[in-house]
């Protein structure tokens, strides 16, 4: 893929040492709601040299992202592979918005104009420059309904558009796509058809990228 298009790949950095193994192959990668709170993660993340999206916890708490988007952008030092690292801070750390749950399992979104507001705001507090979130269009901010995910996109960038200073903040939108639409249970076997979170199938996929280039 790489040699024939020039594109890259993304990737989640589940396991910071795995991903040590194939990270020359990546243009960006994300750290999941489950894992910015660890410490491990927000330091390799400091040592990377390309863009890392630091995901609001399934708690919603937004100061937890902001605290691991500060801990990437400073210098650190650790354990990694045996050997004893420093790394120089990575400028690149950005917050991706991605919803959230209450303690019932409920999802609540925060992708809404008051919601990048807010977080463009609490940048300024936390003395972080170089403001810039994503947006997850998936996850608890569609309830993992993966049809909504045009719909949401729609209204970020309305909201971009109607606020010179939001339009500057975000920096882009993260779509869950797949080839065919939906999920199925592990064992099923059908090709192209995610085993976690229901995707927006290609040609849907298709369609919305290209309505939002129309619409820029």
């Amino acid at each position: 893929m790489i040699t024939d298009t020039g594109m890259f790949g993304a990737d989640e950095m589940l396991y910071p040492e795995v991903f040590y193994n194939y990270m020359d192959l990546v243009c960006y990668t994300a750290v999941g709601a489950r894992s910015v709170e660890d410490q491990q993660h927000r330091l390799v993340a400091s040592g990377l040299d390309v863009p890392v999206g630091m995901k609001n916890p399934t708690s919603g708490d937004l100061k937890v992202m902001l605290n691991a988007i500060s801990a990437a952008r400073h210098a650190g030092s650790m354990i990694f592979h045996g050997w004893v690292t420093e790394t120089e801070g990575n400028p690149y750390a950005h917050a991706i918005l991605r919803g959230y749950e209450d303690i019932s399992g409920n999802a609540y979104p925060n992708y809404h104009y008051e919601n990048l507001c807010r977080l463009y705001d609490m940048f300024h507090r936390f003395n972080l420059s170089g403001e810039s979130v994503i947006v997850d269009c998936n996850h608890s901010n569609s309830g993992k309904h993966y049809d909504e995910q045009g719909r949401i996109a729609e209204e970020v960038m309305h909201n971009c558009r109607r606020n010179r200073t939001i339009n500057g903040f975000v920096k882009g939108l993260m779509i869950e796509s797949y080839l065919i639409d939906g999920s199925q249970m592990a064992g099923q076997g059908v090709f192209g058809k995610s085993i976690t979170d229901p995707c927006l199938g290609w040609e849907k996929t298709e369609k919305l990228v290209a309505d939002m280039a129309d619409s820029v």
